[in-house]
């Protein structure tokens, strides 16, 4: 018979096994760790003070960000209340770094490369792959492809700070990032490719298992070395292994593991030196975004916060001449109450759009220039009654920011319906506003001014075609799941229902003042 007492150890360890059984599912999707990816996964393994890649990579973006404010503006009032005039943009783009970052180890084209996560010894090989990505970042910042330049980003700072964890870098006693890197001048340390690193471990914590010379604090005869993890590649006798509860390697010697990734013995056997690989992992981020705002320039630096763009999507068929004139108009006095503002769009874009054709896009930060262009917009043409216009709005969507406020003049149903579901998606993606402006009436029939337009092609074929009354449901639900609207009109009251645009656009600008976006235009 058990105990009370043995009774109550079952039940406490039963507790803690249902906790254990499920960091361990959690974590059986990622073959390569590096620090837990995020604050969910350091809850479901209890090491609650874990720094996470999530956490670094937020708190470095922060850090840097605060610091170019402060280097380029006199601002008022504490941190804690300038980081509250951030914004959501700043925040989604932020975002998209850490996803990024996260995604390493869960991607399968990356989760079980050693290059990606400075594993298995491939330091060489993963200072290479760090340095094209870094190529990458400033080639896309360059080009204004900020969501691309965000996404290496993510991938370059999970590289970056899992050499940190991975490496002996912390056991041989340094306190400032291994420059190397990412800078070829710099002195390298040679790697240990054909000397055993590790001595056997038994226990979850795994002190002074690295043989001496790994921890040699002299500089001219230090190795590095980093852990091998699971069956591939196979790890040579004597090497170190990745170690921890995931890790099937740490069962061949050298038995045990260096990683420092978590705070938790059981996932990391060299826990106790995981806050000082956090730190420097987290001073080589903060390096890295320094050397981006410096190379960039601070007006660019890594765009978090990319101004939205003020998007005009026109019909330009024959029947359009008041809606083109009402866009003109409204345009030109957006842009000159936000003259010398930090409202001003960063981008101007015009898509137009007819049958059977759209575009091209025209983009420019130039509002003089967009004016120009929007001067020399005719209406021309025309055919029945459908036209090309999500396939306008698409191209709208693909080369604006994100949070965009685009605006659709149109006075003719779709006839690319099968791209609603696209179009939705990089809506949704985006997260930009979409809003039609339609000159005809849904109830309308064929005596509308395009009916009446085509009434004697219409009378030739001897047949009336009245317009489906819900002709217009795909702007309406696109418009709703947006955060748009769907305005009906006519052509003699277009121009003064258009203050819609300007009415928003003005919105916008009030939810727009903080520090980030001024610093970001011009202002």
């Amino acid at each position: 018979m058990t105990s009370p007492g043995k009774g109550r150890i079952w039940e406490v360890s039963g507790k803690q096994m249902h906790w254990f059984i499920l960091a361990y599912l959690l974590f059986l999707a990622l073959p390569c760790m590096g620090f837990l990816p995020n604050f969910w996964s350091r809850v479901l393994t209890l090491s609650w003070d874990s720094h996470t890649h999530q956490y670094i990579t937020e708190r470095a973006i922060v850090n840097v960000t605060m610091e170019t404010l402060r280097g380029t503006k006199k601002h008022q009032g504490n941190h804690a209340e300038e980081q509250t005039k951030l914004g959501r943009g700043f925040w989604r783009a932020v975002g998209e770094v850490v996803k990024s970052n996260a995604d390493m180890d869960f991607l399968s084209s990356t989760r079980s490369n050693p290059v990606y996560h400075f594993d298995s010894e491939r330091v060489d090989s993963a200072m290479g792959m760090l340095r094209q990505i870094w190529a990458q970042t400033l080639l896309s910042v360059r080009a204004k492809e900020y969501q691309r330049a965000r996404h290496s980003l993510g991938q370059l700072f999970h590289s970056l700070q899992d050499f940190y964890s991975h490496s002996n870098w912390v056991e041989m006693g340094q306190r400032f990032i291994y420059l190397h890197l990412l800078q070829p001048e710099e002195p390298a340390i040679p790697v240990a490719e054909d000397t055993p690193t590790c001595m056997e471990c038994f226990s979850h914590t795994c002190r002074n298992n690295l043989l001496p010379r790994m921890t040699n604090r002299q500089q001219d005869t230090q190795l590095l070395t980093t852990g091998y993890f699971s069956t591939f590649p196979t790890k040579p006798q004597g090497k170190c292994s990745h170690g921890g509860i995931l890790d099937s390697s740490r069962y061949k010697g050298a038995k045990g593991g260096i990683n420092k990734d978590s705070t938790s013995p059981f996932f990391s056997p060299h826990h106790y030196l995981h806050v000082e690989a956090a730190n420097l992992a987290t001073e080589a981020t903060l390096s890295v975004l320094r050397d981006l705002r410096d190379t960039v320039g601070h007006k660019t630096f890594l765009s978090v916060k990319q101004v939205p763009a003020l998007v005009f999507v026109m019909d330009t068929t024959g029947s359009m001449f008041e809606e083109i004139t009402a866009a003109r108009f409204r345009a030109h006095s957006i842009i000159q109450s936000r003259a010398g503002s930090c409202g001003q769009p960063g981008t101007f874009l015009l898509v137009p759009f007819h049958d059977p054709g759209d575009g091209p896009v025209y983009e420019t930060d130039d509002p003089n220039q967009f004016m120009q262009h929007m001067e020399n917009l005719m209406a021309l043409g025309g055919g029945d009654e459908p036209e090309m216009c999500l396939s306008a709005i698409q191209l709208a969507l693909t080369h604006s920011p994100p949070l965009s406020e685009i605006f659709v003049f149109t006075d003719a149903s779709p006839k690319d319906a099968h791209l609603f579901d696209v179009v939705k998606a990089l809506a949704l993606e985006k997260q930009s506003k979409v809003t039609f402006l339609l000159t005809e009436d849904p109830n309308y029939t064929s005596e509308s001014k395009r009916g009446r337009k085509r009434r004697s092609r219409r009378e030739r074929r001897r047949r009336s075609e009245p317009l489906s009354p819900d002709r217009f449901s795909l702007y309406s639900s696109l418009s709703s799941l947006s955060g748009g609207l769907t305005i009906f009109t006519t052509n003699s009251d277009i121009r003064g229902v258009s203050t819609i645009v300007e009415d928003n656009t003005a919105s916008d600008k009030v939810q727009q003042q903080d520090p980030l976006y001024c610093w970001t235009s011009t202002c």
